[in-house]
């Protein structure tokens, strides 16, 4: 215990010490509030898959130039969501088709029923194929490459959306039913060809850093975004439905022709080869857990420190 003047001296640096503390700890809160807004740090582009370590030294990583990787990955987001957001957006043109315009069948109840629960059984054809191709591509993962998926996927979306598009202006008063059985089977080709389309390209991004990724879900909203503004515009300018419909269809179709272009842009790249080559070769290497390897490693030098001893 202290005595006399040595304990007077230390009562009253007492305050003074805890002053300091506190003005200390206000400051590294500050700096770490601040530090949100520095720029990325080097481990955010690092791909988010991780590789091997024979891998991450053998080459110089190259950088995006003009930034052309991450405006593909955008346009691939956009694309992904796009087409099928204009299908469903066009609801009055749905409404008009499915009503009989003949006026020998106005008053099929059967027609009504079409029209009146349009929306259910577009919910359930687009719904039930999704799940069973997001299934159906986790176990092709592995076995069909993304390349394979993507390409394939957008081939048969471009296919069915011409369809759409002829049909626009075609007269399908006198077989409204059989015109809902092509829409409907349309709806499922297009949910099970957007899932595995979506997946894949965002299993893709996965060997990209964050930023790519990010570029992918901002691509989405996007998507959302223009689909909205269309609409608004279509309310507002538009005087007939088939023809607001056909601009609808006709911007997918070259959208998902686009966004075809765009992905065999993407492997032309030195960016996109790098990241690429490097994930397929940590895929097909043995070692495939750098963690393990990483172990391996430190038990040798242990070993080995062990073994200098003796």
């Amino acid at each position: 215990m202290l005595r006399g003047p040595l304990a007077r001296r230390h009562l009253f640096s007492f305050p003074l010490k805890v002053a300091l503390d506190l003005e200390d700890g206000e400051d590294r809160f500050q700096h770490s509030a601040n530090s949100l807004y520095k720029p990325a740090s080097p481990q955010e582009e690092e791909p988010l898959l991780e590789e091997l370590p024979g891998n991450r030294y053998s080459r110089p990583k190259p950088s995006d130039r003009f930034n052309i990787a991450y405006i593909i990955f955008f346009i691939l987001g956009t694309g992904s969501l796009l087409p099928w957001n204009f299908f469903i957006t066009a609801k009055q043109y749905w409404m008009y088709k499915l009503q009989n315009c003949s006026a020998q069948a106005a008053e099929g109840q059967g027609i009504s029923d079409l029209r009146d629960f349009f929306e259910s059984y577009i919910s359930i054809a687009s719904t039930v194929p999704s799940v069973l191709c997001l299934i159906g591509n986790f176990l092709l993962v592995n076995r069909v490459s993304a390349t394979v998926r993507i390409l394939s996927s957008l081939a048969v979306m471009l296919s069915v959306f011409l369809v759409i598009t002829v049909l626009v202006k075609v007269d399908t008063s006198t077989w409204t039913e059989f015109f809902f059985v092509i829409t409907i089977i349309c709806v499922v080709i297009i949910s099970a060809a957007s899932t595995i389309f979506t997946s894949s390209l965002f299993g893709l991004s996965g060997c990209f850093p964050m930023k790519n990724s990010q570029a992918l879900i901002s691509g989405q909203a996007m998507g959302g975004t223009i689909c909205a503004v269309a609409s608004i515009v279509d309310l507002a300018a538009a005087a007939d439905v088939t023809d607001s419909a056909l601009v609808f269809f006709v911007t997918a179709d070259v959208f998902i022709l686009v966004c075809i272009l765009m992905y065999l842009i993407l492997p032309t790249l030195e960016y996109s080869r790098y990241y690429m080559t490097v994930q397929k070769d940590s895929t097909y290497s043995p070692s495939i857990f750098p963690n393990n390897s990483l172990g391996e490693e430190n038990e040798s030098q242990s070993s080995s420190r062990e073994s200098t001893k003796f």
